[in-house]
């Protein structure tokens, strides 16, 4: 089974130009965890996720590991400061520009190894040769997958 088979096609989108604030407000009312970012051209050129905004408003020796213990960390206060930095800018500068992109001819084997290697978030962009948005993977959609073909093996 090849990606374009089982990716889906109706995606939720970011653009580059976009504020922060705007786009995790789109992005609470539709429960996304993260958006694609595309260029006018429509290419991808990142990925805004809840978890590359936590990352970012995180004071730097937490996400380097410095701290072995966050129990006296900065409080609330802290991190609304640099929530309210962050939410302001555009999408561009806060995104992660290196998203996981896969072919629509992968196999659903590769594409499933692709996302263990690439760890940061569970969703595979599924791109063409332009790197022009077809679809998105999430980690669920390959256990779905897996879960209706062992169903349909039972019955049969």
């Amino acid at each position: 089974m090849h990606a374009e088979q089982f990716m889906n096609a109706q995606v939720h989108v970011a653009h580059a130009d976009e504020l922060v604030r705007d786009v995790l407000a789109r992005m609470r009312v539709e429960h996304l965890r993260m958006l694609p970012v595309l260029d006018d051209d429509h290419r991808i050129v990142g990925v805004l996720s809840t978890f590359t905004v936590m990352e970012k408003i995180m004071p730097r020796y937490i996400v380097d590991g410095d701290l072995a213990s966050a129990s006296y960390a900065p409080d609330i206060g802290v991190l609304s400061t640099h929530y309210d930095e962050i939410a302001g800018k555009p999408v561009r500068e806060v995104m992660d520009e290196h998203p996981l992109m896969v072919r629509p001819e992968d196999s659903l084997f590769s594409v499933a190894t692709a996302l263990i290697q690439y760890g940061k978030h569970e969703f595979a962009l599924v791109a063409d040769q332009q790197a022009r948005l077809l679809g998105i993977i999430a980690a669920g959609d390959i256990l779905s997958v897996l879960s209706d073909a062992r169903g349909e093996a039972r019955d049969a």
